[in-house]
């Protein structure tokens, strides 16, 4: 009897217009892309090795949500163990979802993550191999790519 569960329309809308005041008030960065509540952009900052970065986030809200996570697209361009290209692995996303999470605990999650990244559970590998094996070349690469694309420069031209 498990099925799939889904929001009527309107409660789906309502939980919508409920997240949509939570960010405005808690992350006033993101801001819904031309009006659509399920698609939102916006930014979070770097701090630890990742200070000085800025690092624009798009998240998309499925019709299931919020039984389903929302789909994070990750734009700026990041040395990272748990962020490839652009996708990234938390578990916030995955087996750890529950439908009680709300978009501004997604955002605070990838904040946490990208200033405390987890090399044991690596989606690129070959950072995790870095951070663990040789941090002064991980921070050095790390701040490179920060300085070249994590800027308010290249995410106001994205």
């Amino acid at each position: 009897m498990g099925g799939i569960k889904i929001l009527s329309d309107e409660q789906f809308n309502s939980r919508l217009v409920y997240e949509a005041k939570m960010l405005e008030k808690e992350e006033p960065t993101f801001k819904p892309v031309d009006g659509d509540l399920t698609h939102w952009k916006g930014v979070i900052l770097g701090t630890g090795v990742y200070d000085g970065g800025v690092f624009e986030i798009e998240i998309f809200i499925p019709r299931d949500y919020p039984f389903k996570p929302p789909k994070i697209q990750w734009n700026t361009p990041i040395w990272h163990p748990n962020v490839r290209e652009s996708e990234v692995c938390i578990g916030i996303l995955g087996k750890d979802w529950t439908p009680n999470t709300t978009i501004v605990g997604v955002i605070e999650a990838l904040r946490v993550l990208l200033n405390f990244p987890n090399p044991y559970s690596p989606f690129n590998t070959e950072a995790a191999d870095q951070m663990l094996n040789d941090k002064k070349k991980f921070k050095k690469k790390v701040r490179e790519w920060v300085e070249k694309y994590a800027n308010w420069k290249k995410v106001s031209e994205g």
